[in-house]
């Protein structure tokens, strides 16, 4: 073969344990109530014949905001408990990081929806009363601002904090090893492009 593909834990033996853990929880039932809403309108509308062109894949993408989380999150409540009981995926990440902060490490959270990173940012300073919001780093944030970012999130061993990405925007080129916990808040379509995300921690 011309080429070879080489994963790290095959050339380096100093690599620490990576381990996965995929989380189950059944969607309250807010949240399980407007999932069913738009699968039912999904499909009378596709049997119908009222679905229009691209009307799949918009049902699909709303599908995939309700299943992060039902209220658009411009409109989310001050508090991250209130916010996140409506939310299989936020709590199960609320509860992770009552963990983290206990143990006061780090975590990199991966999440697309800019409106999202923006409101968590906000919560997750107030509900753990962090002395700064946390570091977004997304499509917006040109490229030599974000290794700054990066150093500046480096620079505090020993203390909890949390930073936000965009899977596509953090997959690739930075190196985050002050933290040890990856949370994939919402799934990317790629696995390939999620390991890269994960990895800048690994």
């Amino acid at each position: 073969p011309y080429m070879l593909r080489r994963m790290k834990g095959e050339v380096l033996d100093a690599m620490p344990t990576k381990n996965v853990h995929a989380l189950e929880m059944t969607m309250p039932p807010a949240q399980a109530s407007a999932y069913r809403d738009l699968v039912i309108r999904a499909a009378a509308a596709g049997a119908a014949g009222n679905l229009g062109k691209g009307g799949m894949l918009t049902t699909l993408a709303n599908m995939r905001g309700v299943s992060l989380h039902p209220l658009d999150p411009r409109q989310a409540p001050d508090d991250l408990d209130a916010y996140a009981q409506d939310s299989a995926r936020l709590a199960q990440t609320l509860s992770i990081l009552e963990k983290i902060s206990k143990s006061r490490e780090k975590a990199l959270i991966f999440i697309e929806d800019l409106a999202m990173q923006d409101r968590l940012a906000g919560l997750i300073q107030d509900r753990f009363a962090l002395p700064r919001r946390p570091t977004k780093i997304n499509g917006s944030v040109a490229g030599h601002k974000r290794q700054a970012l990066v150093d500046a999130f480096q620079a505090r061993p020993n203390t909890f904090d949390v930073m936000l990405l965009s899977p596509r925007a953090g997959g690739v080129g930075l190196t985050i090893t002050a933290a040890n916990h990856v949370i994939h808040l919402s799934r990317w379509w790629n696995p390939a492009v999620e390991d890269q995300a994960t990895d800048r921690v690994f």
